[in-house]
């Protein structure tokens, strides 16, 4: 008897698990694009998860699609919401909180009337009667409930989830990922990161950051961090602006507190935490805050870690990080 038992482990250890492959699903998405790579079982391919994860998220919260439920709200209308839309919601006004009213979901009135996310251009704009329907403490009063009620903004207000959406898509992707057994990938989506484990040459992810240039030629990183299971995203100014006729840039930038484009030296923020969600969120709150407040900020917060990209008056680029930023960065 005790001759079989000793055979038993044996047997099992002949049984390897199947060889596993490198896949890559790429397309347009959310305005943007993406690119995910997994290692999976030779034939697996999850690419009609993910598109119908892409397409549901359009459907709840793209500003882009006319029957999406946030553009639905933005017409004022009464909506059952979604719950991933719902907890993108909840969690913009608790990253309001955390962040002191940087990061806001309800300044889309006041990007429009500087002319982006499709809104037109202005030659004057009443800031006063704009910020009377701007204002995250406006959405916390009447926050959305379960989902068998009906939700409505506030009178006069509309929001915009673009800084926080594509963060949480990614996390979508990476807990969809979990339940189906995928322990190594590379999600990137409009340009929000999350990694885990490795490729298929058994090496971390390593993840580029852009120089903050509107002509970037291909390869031109300012800096290459390895991630596993850990999520970075970026936000910048350098690629959506306009002039004006006094020769400034107007940038996408809006501060909530005084409705105005941010006008700052900060070119970049890349930040990396433990989910995408709140990197994107908080890297747009960085850009409006400015590097001094910003960088105490994210110190603040438990595996969180900021990489500022600054413009000095010479021309050239200044770089300043957090305290522990160096342990992610590629020697």
């Amino acid at each position: 008897l005790l001759r079989a038992f000793f055979f038993l482990p044996l047997l099992w250890s002949c049984q390897s698990a199947p060889e596993l492959v490198q896949m890559t699903n790429q397309g347009p998405a959310q305005g943007s694009t993406f690119s995910i790579s997994y290692l999976v079982p030779e034939g697996v391919d999850y690419r009609k998860d993910i598109d119908s994860i892409l397409k549901c998220m359009d459907q709840q919260m793209s500003l882009w699609v006319e029957s999406s439920e946030i553009s639905r709200l933005n017409r004022g209308d009464s909506v059952y919401v979604s719950n991933d839309f719902q907890n993108v919601i909840l969690k913009s006004i608790y990253i309001s909180e955390l962040t002191n009213g940087d990061f806001d979901i309800t300044i889309a009135p006041l990007i429009k009337a500087w002319g982006f996310s499709g809104g037109t251009r202005k030659d004057s704009i009443n800031l006063d009667s704009l910020m009377n329907f701007v204002g995250y403490k406006g959405l916390m009063a009447s926050r959305p409930g379960p989902m068998l009620e009906k939700f409505a903004l506030p009178k006069g207000y509309e929001i915009d989830v673009n800084a926080i959406a594509q963060g949480y898509t990614v996390d979508i992707v990476s807990n969809f990922f979990r339940n189906a057994n995928v322990h190594n990938y590379m999600i990137e989506i409009g340009g929000e990161v999350r990694c885990k484990g490795t490729n298929i040459d058994g090496r971390k992810w390593r993840i580029g950051i852009e120089q903050p240039q509107e002509e970037r030629s291909a390869g031109q990183y300012q800096t290459i961090v390895v991630l596993d299971s850990m999520s970075l995203a970026t936000s910048g100014n350098y690629r959506k602006f306009w002039v004006d006729e006094r020769g400034q840039r107007v940038v996408h930038t809006i501060d909530p507190e005084t409705g105005q484009p941010v006008i700052s030296n900060l070119l970049s923020v890349s930040i990396i935490a433990n989910n995408a969600t709140f990197a994107d969120a908080l890297a747009t709150a960085c850009m409006v805050s400015g590097f001094t407040r910003a960088k105490a900020m994210v110190e603040r917060f438990p595996n969180t870690e900021g990489y500022f990209i600054l413009g000095n008056k010479y021309g050239e680029f200044e770089v300043q990080t957090t305290s522990n930023w160096s342990q992610y960065e590629l020697n």
